[in-house]
């Protein structure tokens, strides 16, 4: 019996000790500060070497400091910026760190007061829905009720995500956007403000967009000798080519099309794939004529990582 206490007293000695090393430090000194342009600098001390990044946590007064996630920064960081504030509110801030294995107490809590003169500020764009859609891509419209804005802030949430994005931004008069890139049958969040040099309008209203189902087939199950990707066919091609590669072992994949100058056209597949041989056609109904690369980029553990890139052609 003594024998069995000792042992179970090494190991909670053991696994505490474990837990204790893998604790993180909350991070300390928050401070939050409205800038001139329009946006408040939240900062900190990090006082911990373990964190993946952290966490910003934002409340407004007349909520009852329903607190809601606002932004994420990297590790080692000790600044964010908040552009996304409406003007005459007094907001509270709190941060914390996080990584794979849990998260931090909160820091200290600050508040800001935001500017009361909002005469100035564009009046709040409406009607924002959804034009159409692909397997890679979302095109959203809305209606323009300012006469004095600079142009546009559209911002996305993710469905891994609890807090919205700024993916991009449109000139004065602007009404639509389209977002490529995407990965097919996923759904994904957006919302729209006006902006001028006194700040930015309220949001429009959030939308639900799904992309496309995408076309990709496992033709074997069986596992592949080797992680491969082939070429094309046809090549050249109109409207629509086949891509084909192979895993030899369970893996996070991606395959993805960019154009001569680098620049991402179209997110064919990412997620994780069992062993097999896959196809995958590609609609370029929408894209240009021109020299484009398809690139697969494997990651499998053990197995070690794989990319190939090939060239293939466009002729409409």
């Amino acid at each position: 019996m003594k024998r069995y206490i000792l042992i179970f007293s090494i190991l909670f000695i053991e696994i505490s000790g474990a837990c204790f090393a893998q604790s993180i430090t909350a991070p300390s000194n928050l401070e939050a500060e409205f800038e001139q342009s329009s946006y408040v600098k939240v900062k900190w001390d990090d006082n911990s070497n373990n964190e993946d990044g952290f966490l910003i946590e934002r409340a407004l007064m007349s909520d009852s400091l329903r607190w809601e996630i606002v932004g994420q920064s990297p590790q080692n960081s000790e600044r964010f910026d908040d552009y996304w504030i409406l003007y005459n509110k007094i907001y509270y801030y709190r941060v914390y760190a996080y990584n794979s294995l849990g998260r931090s107490d909160y820091s200290n809590e600050d508040t800001v007061s935001t500017p009361g003169d909002t005469s100035n500020i564009p009046e709040t764009p409406s009607n924002l829905r959804v034009l159409k859609t692909s397997q890679t891509s979302i095109s959203v419209r809305w209606d323009d009720n300012a006469v004095n804005e600079l142009g546009f802030i559209i911002a996305r949430k993710r469905p891994e995500l609890p807090y919205f994005e700024f993916i991009d931004s449109v000139g004065t008069d602007v009404l639509t956007y389209q977002e490529v890139g995407l990965t097919p049958d996923n759904v994904y969040f957006y919302k729209v403000c006006a902006y001028n040099l006194y700040g930015i309008s309220d949001y429009t209203n959030t939308i639900t967009a799904r992309t496309e189902e995408g076309t990709l087939i496992q033709t074997n199950s069986s596992q592949a000798e080797s992680f491969y990707l082939r070429d094309n066919y046809p090549n050249p091609f109109n409207p629509s080519t086949v891509i084909e590669f192979g895993l030899k072992s369970r893996a996070s994949v991606s395959l993805t099309v960019y154009n001569a100058a680098g620049i991402q056209v179209a997110l064919l597949f990412k997620g994780d794939l069992p062993a097999g041989t896959y196809s995958n056609r590609w609609l370029a109904a929408n894209i240009p004529s021109g020299t484009y690369f398809y690139r697969l980029e494997v990651s499998s553990g053990s197995n070690g990582r794989f990319s190939d890139t090939r060239k293939m052609i466009l002729i409409k």
